[in-house]
């Protein structure tokens, strides 16, 4: 099933250029910002990724096609601890980085205006994986002792936004965009920096939070017209 979801979106995203008579390509920096389900459960957590977006035009339209990959790191927690390898008194580094990574197929609706801003309205349906890996080092700059991903997961997400281009240069081949989103997912296994905790003998306890991906999403991103 998740193949044929992934191939679905790559087939929209690569097959509709062949028709398309305006290309846009860019790169977007996102705050996500909790809230519903996922507010209630982490309290204040902030999602900041960075994806890159391609769209397509169809024929004369409105319409365009395209796609967006993204990746986020929502949390990064240290610890020290000289319980890792009994015997020794030495303490080492233990980073363990709370990720995400999405691939979605979007549709936008993006009407030419007389005064050069384009308004717009769009909606995306992909997939996110989230994954947290740990890497255990003797200090900052050596190498992994050890390293793994302790938690996974994946689910379906969906995205509805909406926003202006403004075009930064007269021949209209840069664009400055903004866009608000509001995102959602199916229930997942994530963890928080809070999450993972040391006994006495130096091992973990993890405690993964069932949870969906709901963010409100402010996004800027600069666009290029090919």
């Amino acid at each position: 099933m998740k193949e044929l979801i992934f191939s679905f979106f790559l087939l929209l995203l690569f097959g509709t250029s062949l028709k398309a008579q305006n290309h846009f390509g860019g790169v977007h920096l996102n705050g996500g910002i909790a809230t519903g389900a996922l507010q209630n459960e982490v309290e204040g957590l902030f999602v900041p990724s960075v994806s890159i977006q391609g769209l397509f035009r169809l024929s004369s339209t409105p319409i365009y096609l395209g796609g967006e990959l993204g990746y986020s790191r929502y949390g990064s927690a240290l610890t020290r601890s000289n319980s890792i390898i009994n015997g020794t008194e030495q303490r080492f580094r233990i980073r363990r980085n709370n990720n995400a990574a999405y691939l979605t197929g979007l549709i936008r609706i993006m009407p030419e205006t007389s005064f050069g801003v384009l308004p717009f309205v769009e909606a995306q349906l992909g997939g996110i994986h989230t994954f947290t890996r740990s890497r255990v080092r003797e200090n900052r700059l050596s190498e992994p002792l050890s390293s793994g991903t302790e938690v996974y997961d994946w689910a379906l997400l969906y995205q509805l936004g909406g926003g202006v281009m403004i075009p930064l240069n007269e021949s209209r081949e840069t664009f400055l965009e903004l866009r608000v989103s509001y995102i959602n997912s199916g229930e997942m296994d994530i963890l928080t920096k809070q999450d993972a905790s040391y006994n006495d003998q130096g091992q973990v306890r993890l405690n993964p939070r069932r949870t969906p991906f709901e963010l409100i999403q402010p996004s800027v991103a600069v666009k290029f017209n090919f």
